[in-house]
């Protein structure tokens, strides 16, 4: 029984890994974000207040998130709070560099998004071996990959649009 499920296991994992929505949505953006933020933290240009405020982001992105049930679908949908955040501090003339809103609005994301699928198998008694299997499951089309994208456009254009106004903005 129990090699039956590590198979029933194994090949749902080989599936999710050989789709192409699981690596529009979560590999490719995930391996660029990871890439960006360590580079960034290598360099020392990863402030204390920019961790701080994606530390306190991921709890209200958490308690903000829901599952909507209809017939044979489970959507999850989740609010950005650190997308939001960003926003508030671009408008308050303080910088964040796009790639680093990207990757961290990014990583928030996909923590919640893996943090609620096990959760959703749980409460509904789903096989903890696939419980990943609908993290970025829309593709191009999922949040993870949609939420992460307009967070860095804003942050570019409203640097662009500060920039071509001659204002200066301090780094957050």
């Amino acid at each position: 029984m129990a090699d039956a499920a590590l198979t029933l296991g194994t090949s749902a994992f080989a599936n999710y890994l050989l789709s192409t929505s699981a690596w529009t949505a979560v590999f490719i953006p995930g391996t660029l974000s990871l890439t960006v933020v360590a580079l960034y933290a290598r360099a020392g240009r990863l402030s204390r207040r920019l961790q701080l405020l994606w530390l306190f982001s991921l709890p209200i992105t958490l308690v903000c998130m829901r599952w909507e049930y209809t017939d044979d679908m489970h959507q999850l949908y989740i609010y950005s709070a650190f997308s939001v955040g960003c926003m508030m501090i671009l408008f308050k003339r303080m910088y964040i560099p796009p790639l680093m809103a990207y990757a961290l609005t990014f990583l928030s994301l996909c923590l919640v998004d893996l943090t609620a699928a096990f959760r959703h198998a749980i409460e509904w008694n789903l096989p903890l071996e696939t419980f990943y299997y609908g993290v970025g499951g829309a593709g191009i089309l999922d949040a993870l990959f949609v939420v992460p994208l307009f967070t860095a456009a804003a942050a570019a254009y409203a640097i662009a649009r500060r920039k071509s106004r001659s204002r200066m903005l301090v780094h957050f």
